[in-house]
């Protein structure tokens, strides 16, 4: 039900229609150490002559360099300085993924060194967001955070003394690799010796093939598993992910003794089997009221706020190598693993330093959290907000918007139904930085 409609979340409201984007100048490159490069954006400067506030945007490992953010953003008055990693489009470049940290920190002492910059906010989008989570969180609590007894990889002192950003926003973030890869593991792999250490192809259990009829699988969102079939997958990915961990952490055991750096780690049938992608019901909604941006600008507290996203995934390779990772040892542990006993309520969130829930317990920096209504992270940003440590918090949920931010049309069931999506969410972000900086 509704609850309650509130006033335009947004300054200025649609009157003023979308923001003009063609007198802002052409962006800078930047090259940073280590392979990091980045491009600068700043807003008109005969609209916006004294910017204060810089953001900046960056991955795991995609090319960040033309966010939507850096388009979007520069046009309501913001710096935006659009980051690729060491890692760009390869993980395992920089493994440990803590490293990206280093990264992250260039860019901040970058912004802060451009004229007229007071203020420093983090953007973390998709694999932004453990990677912006963690680096606040190890700027404010220091190594010790991350060099804890039980995390699978811990960080190096180089990380000492980060310099604290001065707010973090959220945008669809992802709660971590590895808890992004134990939900999406194909449960129904039975041989995963054989295939790691003879090369074999895997073999699968049908009572858990998630494509399977006799298990609930219906095509084009339909599929409706029973509790008792999710209860199995679930406790199974977990068994599954656990297994590879063992196995990873005996390799780093002998990778450290002989020096030798790093060793490949492959996991078949790794990215193709989440749920939530498939029935359409797991992790549909928020579990208390929470604030939508509707399509007109206007928030109300609704409850529930409920995805309306559509499936996702289709019946892919389930015999051969279908969906495998290539990864090695430590860029497995680093980033693409978790330990857990149930892969949707039984995360052991920080055992990995690449967990956005676990990280957001140690910041007290402000913090904005959106979800986008047309994917699958709704509940899981409900978390983060309920996790979070910062006193000064934030949810928002904005209606029929993809992962990207941009209007899902494959949601939609009248045309331009969710047309004002990517307004909506970044007049939110400008009001939002405005009211705080």
């Amino acid at each position: 039900m509704i609850k309650a409609t509130k006033a335009l979340v947004i300054a200025g409201a649609l009157a003023l229609g979308a923001p003009a984007f063609a007198a802002a100048p052409a962006p800078a490159y930047v090259q940073f150490s280590g392979a990091a490069k980045g491009a600068l954006y700043w807003p008109d400067a005969a609209k916006y002559p004294s910017p204060h506030v810089g953001v900046i945007a960056m991955h795991r490992n995609s090319n960040f360099l033309s966010h939507i953010s850096t388009k979007e953003l520069p046009a309501r008055g913001f710096v935006v300085l659009g980051m690729n990693p060491r890692c760009d489009n390869n993980e395992a470049a920089c493994a440990p993924w803590e490293n990206n940290a280093l990264d992250v920190k260039q860019g901040v002492n970058y912004l802060r060194s451009q004229p007229g910059i007071t203020k420093v906010v983090l953007l973390g989008h998709s694999g932004g967001g453990p990677t912006m989570t963690f680096y606040q969180a190890v700027a404010e609590k220091g190594v010790a955070f991350c060099q804890q007894p039980g995390k699978l990889i811990r960080c190096s002192s180089a990380l000492a003394g980060l310099p604290r950003a001065d707010g973090v926003i959220l945008m669809d973030a992802h709660p971590g690799n590895g808890i992004n890869a134990v939900r999406s593991l194909s449960a129904n792999v039975t041989n995963d010796p054989a295939v790691l250490n003879q090369s074999r192809q895997p073999s699968t259990n049908p009572q858990l093939d998630p494509f399977d009829a006799r298990n609930g699988y219906l095509p084009g969102g339909l599929a409706r598993y029973s509790d008792a079939f999710k209860d199995r997958y679930f406790k199974a990915q977990s068994e599954r992910m656990n297994y590879l961990i063992s196995q990873a952490l005996a390799r780093l055991d002998e990778i450290e003794a002989s020096g030798s750096g790093d060793a490949p780690f492959i996991v078949p049938l790794g990215d193709n089997a989440r749920l939530s992608q498939i029935d359409l019901s797991i992790h549909h909604s928020t579990l208390l009221p929470r604030k939508l941006v509707k399509n007109d600008g206007t928030v109300e507290d609704r409850f529930p706020v409920e995805s309306v996203r559509v499936a996702s995934l289709a019946p892919g390779d389930e015999k051969g190598f279908g969906s495998t990772m290539f990864l090695t040892v430590k860029s497995f542990l680093s980033v693409r693993a978790v330990r857990s006993s149930d892969s949707m309520d039984g995360i052991a969130w920080c055992s990995s330093n690449n967990s956005t829930p676990c990280n957001l317990q140690q910041m007290t920096i402000p913090l904005l959290v959106t979800a986008m209504g047309g994917h699958y992270f709704i509940r899981d940003a409900e978390q983060y907000f309920d996790m979070a440590a910062s006193p000064d918090k934030d949810f928002y949920v904005i209606e029929g918007a993809t992962h990207g931010g941009t209007e899902c049309t494959a949601c939609e069931t009248t045309p331009r139904q969710y047309s004002n999506a990517t307004k909506n969410l970044f007049d939110l972000m400008q009001h939002w930085m405005e009211a705080r900086f």
